[in-house]
């Protein structure tokens, strides 16, 4: 936090500490309507995931712990709007409030770099279930999930340990507080932050671009995934608002409150964005049912009568959240596209039987690499 000059603080009003001038309960009120939306997203998710599909998955569970991660975040954002002071002018806040204030402001960037960090890293994995062994898609992933987490340790180690001893962070009036200068560290966090949240919801655009499917799906399957351009926009505002409230302005409780704001809708946005393509199977819910009533057992079994009836659908892709029929790469030949071979019939069909079978098994270990 950076200390006034005494000019600026001579033409600040007289304080105000028993009736002060504040930002009001919009931000409850955001807070309270998106919170709810994000928490059924999840359950939504996990009952699709476990109840339809029985085959919920890593993406899933990190998906879970980054809503408790973003539960946390509202709710202290909530309390430090509505009861720490940062959502009145700082003239009106004694230091006592203020050093209280400094105390959320460390625990509220702790848990945002949590719950931003954990839907990223959900969002990330689940891309495993739709990239192809050696495809340079699931090369990307791997990439970009290791900046992810990179990034998530070293901000952490920097946040607590800008200051020696960590109670010089808040407080102000210590005789010898050693603290590197706080905003060119938090405003890298930022900006990093915008640019993984691109990263990431751009990632998987060209391969959806490529599945053989008619425009009308294809352009379907990216908007779902593209939705996670509103968290791009909701962290850029979150950017602004950290750079002018740590280096265009000393009032920083008041228009600190623009960072509260952008930080919690950035986390459940996160966390909605994250859970749409999760969700696709409601819009069949048939299929999706259909899909749950076979339960753990394999598809494809090994004896002659289990085989019967099911080759025909092994032309179905079967897949819930993604259509993903043609997502195997030219540089993943090994595997090949789920076709039927038409052979003569002068054997009684056991060979076009035969073919049939192998394709399946094509299509059963293309499917591993999707969900």
């Amino acid at each position: 936090m950076r200390f006034p000059p005494p000019e600026v603080i001579a033409s600040w009003p007289a304080p105000n500490y028993v009736n002060p001038v504040t930002r009001g309960n919009t931000l409850m009120i955001v807070e309270l309507t998106i919170l709810p939306v994000a928490l059924a997203c999840v359950l939504l998710r996990l009952w699709i995931r476990i109840g339809w599909l029985r085959k919920a998955w890593w993406d899933d569970w990190l998906m879970l712990v980054a809503m408790i991660f973003s539960i946390g975040t509202t709710v202290l954002v909530i309390m430090a709007t509505q009861l720490y002071g940062w959502n009145v002018h700082v003239w009106d806040m004694k230091i006592s409030q203020l050093e209280t204030g400094r105390k959320a402001s460390m625990a509220g960037q702790t848990l945002f770099v949590l719950a931003s960090s954990f839907v990223k890293i959900s969002v990330l994995v689940s891309y495993f279930r739709i990239a192809p062994e050696k495809s340079i898609f699931r090369k990307l992933v791997w990439v970009t999930l290791g900046i992810v987490i990179a990034a998530f340790l070293v901000f952490l180690v920097a946040l607590w340990l800008q200051c020696i001893p960590i109670s010089s962070y808040w407080t102000l009036l210590a005789d010898h507080r050693d603290c590197i200068p706080e905003g060119p560290p938090l405003l890298v966090q930022t900006i990093i932050n915008v640019v993984t949240d691109f990263m990431i919801y751009v990632l998987p655009m060209p391969t959806l671009f490529k599945l053989s499917l008619p425009p009308a799906q294809r352009i379907g399957l990216m908007i779902l995934f593209g939705f996670g351009g509103v968290i791009v926009v909701a962290g850029s505002f979150r950017a602004y608002w950290v750079h002018y409230t740590l280096f265009e302005t000393y009032d920083v409780t008041w228009e600190g409150f623009q960072i509260w704001v952008w930080t919690a809708v950035e986390t459940n946005m996160g966390v909605i964005c994250g859970c749409i393509p999760s969700l696709k199977p409601l819009l069949f819910p048939s299929r999706a049912r259909a899909q749950g009533s076979k339960g753990s057992q394999r598809l494809y079994g090994s004896g002659h009568s289990r085989m019967r009836g099911k080759t025909e659908k092994v032309q179905d892709p079967d897949s819930m959240e993604l259509d993903c029929r043609a997502l195997t790469s030219k540089d993943d030949s090994s595997i090949a596209p789920p076709t039927v071979f038409e052979r003569p019939m002068s054997d009684g069909g056991k060979s076009s039987i035969k073919s049939r079978y192998e394709a399946a098994s094509d299509l059963e270990q293309q499917k591993a690499y999707m969900y």
